[in-house]
C-alpha cells in the first residue's frame, strides 16, 4: 500500500469557504447545519475535513449523498483515521485489526454495507472472504473513500485532519496527518492558516469546557472538531465559515432547549473540566450517589456524582456553575441529583434544576 501523503491543490474561490470535520456518519445533523448555515451548492464551497463516516448512525446514507456532492458541487472530501476502515476492506489490510475494529465498532459503514447485501459478521468471518465480498458489492463507495487525499491546500488555507510535520514538510507516512493527537501542543506557527479536526476542542480545556472552533494564533491553526457522535449527549457539529475578510463559525446538536427562570450569578469559583485523554480517577471513597476521586493530570481530590464515571474515568465532569439571566434559553445534557448539565453557546456548565422550567 502507498502509505505516502497525497495533497490535492485547489484555485481560490469567490464565495464562501464552509469547513466541516467530524461528521461521524450523522446524516441528519449534517443535513441540518447545511440547512442552517444557508449552504449554496457551487456558490459555496465546502470542505469536509476527515472522519465523515464511522460510529454515527446513517454511515452508508451519508457516504452515498457525500459522493453525489462531491461529484456535482464543489465539495472536497479529506480522508480521515475513522474513513480508513474503507481502505482496509478494500485492501484486505491488517484483517486481524480489521475484525477487532467491526466487532467493537457497532456502527460502522461496514456493518451497513452487511445489512443491505443480508451478511452476517460476527467473530469466526473468513477476513479474506469477506473483504472480497464488500469488494464485489461496494467497489465504488469503497474506491471513493480510496481516492481521497490527504491534505487540500488552497493559496490561504490548508486543511488537514489531524496534523502537519511542519510548513514545508506535511508529513512522509499518511498516518502522520491523519491519526495524530494535540496538534495545538506542537507550538509550530504556520505562515498559511491551517484548518485540522480529528480531536474535540474539549479535550484543551481544563477550566471551562468549550465546543466551539478555537483559533490558535501562535500556531495560525484553527481546530473545529466538536466532539460529535464521539462526545454523545454534549458533542456538536461546527462549521468554519471563511467569507472574505470575515470568519463565522455555526454548530448544532440535538439537545433540547429549557427555558431559565431564574436569575444566576455564581460566586467566585475555578472550575476544573475533565477530559476524556486525561480523565483517569484513583476513587478513594464512595457513597451511593457520589464519589471521592483524584485525578493524577490535574493534581487534585475532588467529588463527582457516580453517573460521570465509567471504565474507571470521570471525563466530561465540569464543576462550572453557569451564570444565568431569567429569560434565558439553554440547551439540556442531561440532569442528576438536582442538578442538571446544560450547554450554553457551546459552553459546558450546570445549573440547579429549580432554576429551569424542566
Amino acid at each position: 500500500m502507498d502509505r505516502s501523503v497525497k495533497v490535492k491543490k485547489l484555485e481560490a474561490t469567490s464565495g464562501r469557504t464552509i469547513a466541516i470535520s467530524d461528521i461521524h456518519g450523522n446524516y441528519d445533523r449534517y443535513l441540518a447545519l447545511l440547512k442552517k448555515i444557508h449552504y449554496r451548492p457551487n456558490q459555496d464551497r465546502l470542505i469536509l475535513v476527515g472522519d465523515f463516516i464511522e460510529k454515527g448512525p446513517k454511515n452508508l446514507l451519508l457516504l452515498r449523498y457525500i459522493m453525489h456532492q462531491a461529484e456535482t458541487e464543489d465539495v472536497h472530501v479529506l480522508m480521515g483515521n475513522c474513513d480508513f476502515t474503507c481502505k482496509n476492506v478494500l485492501y484486505s489490510y491488517r484483517l486481524e485489526f480489521l475484525r477487532y475494529i467491526l466487532l467493537m465498532r457497532k456502527a460502522s459503514v461496514m456493518h451497513e454495507m452487511e445489512a443491505e447485501i443480508h451478511y452476517t459478521f460476527d467473530e469466526n468471518v473468513d477476513m479474506a472472504d469477506y473483504c472480497q465480498r464488500m469488494r464485489k458489492y461496494f467497489l465504488k463507495e469503497l474506491s471513493f473513500v480510496n481516492d481521497l487525499p490527504h491534505v487540500i491546500e488552497t493559496p490561504d488555507t490548508i486543511y488537514v485532519h489531524a496534523a502537519l510535520v511542519d510548513p514545508e514538510h506535511y508529513g512522509s507516512d499518511f498516518k502522520e496527518v491523519i491519526n495524530q493527537s494535540f496538534f495545538l501542543k506542537r507550538n509550530i506557527y504556520f505562515p498559511k492558516r491551517v484548518v485540522v479536526g480529528h480531536m474535540p476542542v474539549t479535550e484543551y480545556c481544563h477550566r471551562i469546557a468549550n465546543f466551539d472552533p478555537i483559533y490558535d494564533s501562535k500556531m495560525n491553526v484553527y481546530s473545529i472538531d466538536g466532539g460529535n457522535i464521539v462526545k454523545k449527549q454534549s458533542g456538536q457539529l461546527n462549521a468554519l465559515i471563511f467569507d472574505g475578510h470575515t470568519i463565522q463559525t455555526e454548530s448544532i446538536d440535538e439537545l433540547p432547549e429549557v427555558q431559565v427562570i431564574k436569575d444566576v450569578e455564581p460566586g467566585t469559583q475555578l472550575p476544573i473540566f475533565v477530559t476524556w485523554n486525561e480523565g483517569k480517577v484513583d476513587i478513594l471513597q464512595k457513597t451511593s450517589t457520589h464519589s471521592l476521586v483524584y485525578n493524577s493530570y490535574l493534581k487534585r481530590k475532588f467529588w463527582v456524582p457516580n453517573v460521570f464515571i465509567q471504565h474507571g474515568k470521570a471525563n466530561e465532569y465540569t464543576t462550572y456553575e453557569m451564570p444565568l439571566k431569567k429569560g434565558d434559553t439553554v440547551k439540556l445534557v442531561c440532569t442528576y441529583d438536582d442538578k442538571a448539565q446544560i450547554k450554553k453557546n457551546g459552553i459546558l456548565g450546570w445549573t440547579y434544576k429549580t432554576n429551569l422550567l424542566l
